[in-house]
Order: C-alpha cells, then structure tokens, then sequence
C-alpha cells in the first residue's frame, strides 16, 4: 500500500487530470447515469469506498500519461476495484458461496489473460501478441471479462459501484486497445479519443450481457483459459 501511495504523489498530472482525477470522475458520473444512479449517493461510506477503485484508475498504464517506476498488478487491480463489493458484502453478510459464484467467471478470465501476458503487471494487457492463438485469447478473455462485470458491479448501487465497473471495464479493453493500436487506420486516433471510445462500446456491451445466465459466463472464460493453455509453436 505503501508503493502505490508513493506512486499517486508522485504523479500528479494522473491524479487530477487523467486517466485519475476529473477525467476518471466525469467517466464514473456518465456510468453513473446510465444505471440511474443519483449523484446524491456520495456519503461518508460511500467515499471511503470510491478512493480504492479512483487510486485504480489513476494507476492504469493508459497513454498519453506518463508511466511511473510502481506498475499496478492485476491482483492488487482486483482487490482494490471489487472493495465496495466486499464492504457490502460484509455489512449484508452474503454467504462466501453466493461471492464465489459472482467472482469466479472474473478471475478466470484474469487467469487466462495473465497467461498469455506472462506476467501480472497489467502493463502486459497492453503488449499485443505476435501469435493468432494467443490473439484469440485476448478476445476471448476481454469478452469473458467484460461480461463477468455486471454480477459484480450490481452487488454496489451507488457511486463507488459505478466506479468499480469504470476501472473493471478499463481494465478489460487494455487487450482491444492493445489489439487496436496495431491497425495503422486507428493508431492514428490520439489516446484520449480511443480509450474513452473503447470504454464506451465496453459498457453497452456489458449492458448487453446482464442477462446472460451464469453458466454463460462461466463457458466463455473456460473458453479463453482454455485458449491460454494451448501450446504456441
């Protein structure tokens, strides 16, 4: 904890503009809306749950922003961005197995994202592989995380919920924008264009996955572990 508070205060430029700050603010407000939630959700509890997934996306390695010596992992990512889940979790007492159920589609997906990266860093999302097989594996495990979001993020009705699935979801796209910067039609697109793009179409198609039966779920992140597993000769 004590590196990434050393990182924040090293990086103010994140921290009040972008990808932190107003930027982050005014992406959790437009999420916000779109689920119907009241800005007047922001108390006392709920601001001490909406630091841990705004220090998240402060975090992420999105350009143009200058890097840091810290880089966040996906464990500590996860940890912080599912805090408000937890904190409710806890004050309703919901059974670990019901948590499980919601959480598991998420990790695996990580699981299977992780191994095609090699590394937990999550600056590994942004370095798109050479193989086809492992291509396929991004998208699968950015579609088997993008629709692992909505159990999740549903748990927290309020701001810090819209929060957590702001950082989720940005955390998902790295492989597409990843994948995308490769194209020499979009690499042309300035960052600050391409990821509040990509984080757009990543929330209608979380949307659009809410319904979606959790054995659904679970199917597409077998899917990309599966992948993830493969050999690459």
């Amino acid at each position: 904890m004590s590196d990434i508070l050393g990182a924040l205060g090293q990086a103010w430029p994140r921290l009040l503009l972008y990808p932190g700050g107003i930027s982050a603010l005014l992406m959790v407000l437009i999420v916000a809306r779109l689920r119907g939630i009241p800005p007047a959700t922001l108390e006392p509890f709920t601001l001490i749950d909406l630091l841990p997934p705004l220090s998240v996306i402060t975090l992420l390695p999105l350009t143009p922003a200058a890097p840091f010596a810290y880089g966040l992992d996906v464990p500590t990512a996860l940890l912080m961005l599912l805090w408000p889940s937890f904190r409710r979790a806890a004050r309703e007492r919901i059974a670990p197995q019901q948590m499980l159920e919601w959480y598991l589609p998420l990790l695996i997906a990580a699981t299977a994202l992780v191994s095609v990266t090699t590394t937990l860093d999550l600056s590994g999302l942004l370095r798109w592989p050479a193989e086809p097989l492992r291509q396929l594996c991004f998208l699968l495990g950015t579609l088997a995380w993008i629709a692992a979001v909505p159990p999740i993020t549903s748990l927290q009705n309020d701001l810090a919920g819209a929060c957590s699935e702001v950082g989720l979801l940005l955390i998902g796209v790295l492989p597409l924008i990843a994948g995308l910067s490769t194209l020499p039609i979009i690499n042309q697109i300035p960052p600050l264009i391409l990821v509040p793009a990509t984080l757009i179409v990543a929330v209608i198609a979380a949307g659009s996955t809410r319904h979606l039966s959790l054995p659904s779920r679970y199917l597409l992140a077998g899917m990309a572990l599966l992948v993830s597993g493969f050999p690459v000769r």
